[in-house]
């Protein structure tokens, strides 16, 4: 099911659906091994399969929240959530102190924010015309110059087809709030991907990532030929509170209500950023 296009050779699919319901959810918590999962998640997935090889880069959220519980958090992240993590157990008013303590360090085992590096699945669908891709053994992604032409999304090209899904969301104990998201438009001569993880742990801590995924659909005969290229850019920003405050930026939550606004407000503000540059040649 779902909606979609074909166009160059390559098949988008958007699948939108209500968040989980108990089954299913327990269903996910015993593949994923564990019970510790955002209030909101959704069966929703993007599929875009390239028909002729069938390499297909896909988003859903079982594979983001399997990456959320590999992920070890360098300490200095780890050490901002503590901090949270003591601030509610105190004003929770738990019972004595050596409960407290026990309970601390059980909530600590696991990242309560639920931060995820996945940026997505490749793998090669058995089922399309394998050609030049062994099923099971996907391109890799590669270093690379290539950048998303954003001269050319800008263009009033038609859009084709256009969908919006939230893979899971959490409003954090109401201490925040955090989504995992996924954007895909489709025009007659590129498709692009934004996916966004963001997370606002209020008065302590903002992490946007943000990948974006590019792709030049061929036209005419001369591209025919060219090898058929995804660019993806990956980009990760966090602020403290307190940083933001000290550079003069926005530094009430209010300012960061949701993932679009957090991602105008923290370019402007000229933060620190991390960026990647890779490609799939498929």
């Amino acid at each position: 099911g779902g909606d979609g296009v074909i166009i160059g050779g390559w098949k988008v699919r958007a699948r939108n659906t209500r968040i989980l319901g108990k089954d299913a959810l327990e269903e996910l918590e015993q593949r994923l091994g564990t019970s510790h999962l955002p209030e909101m998640v959704y069966g929703s997935s993007l599929e875009l399969t390239h028909e002729s090889t069938g390499v297909k880069l896909h988003f859903n959220a079982e594979d983001a929240l399997r990456e959320w519980l590999q992920e070890d958090l360098p300490p200095l992240k780890v050490a901002a959530a503590a901090v949270w993590e003591r601030g509610h157990k105190a004003s929770d008013g738990g019972g004595g102190g050596g409960d407290a303590w026990n309970d601390e360090e059980e909530t600590d085992a696991y990242d309560w924010t639920f931060t995820t590096p996945y940026r997505g699945s490749v793998s090669v669908d058995v089922d399309g015309h394998v050609d030049g891709h062994v099923a099971g053994h996907p391109p890799p992604w590669t270093d690379t110059d290539q950048r998303v032409d954003r001269g050319l999304l800008m263009e009033r090209d038609p859009i084709l087809f256009f969908d919006e899904l939230t893979l899971y969301e959490s409003e954090l104990d109401d201490n925040g709030l955090m989504s995992v998201t996924v954007k895909v438009r489709v025009m007659p001569r590129c498709w692009y991907v934004l996916m966004r993880h963001w997370m606002r742990v209020d008065g302590v801590l903002i992490r946007l990532r943000e990948t974006r995924f590019f792709h030049r659909i061929a036209t005419g005969g001369s591209g025919r030929d060219a090898p058929c290229v995804v660019v993806r850019e990956s980009a990760r920003r966090e602020e403290t509170f307190e940083g933001l405050r000290m550079r003069g930026a926005p530094s009430e939550p209010g300012q960061y209500p949701d993932a679009d606004e957090a991602a105008s407000v923290l370019l402007a503000a000229g933060g620190p950023v991390e960026m990647e540059y890779h490609a799939l040649t498929v």
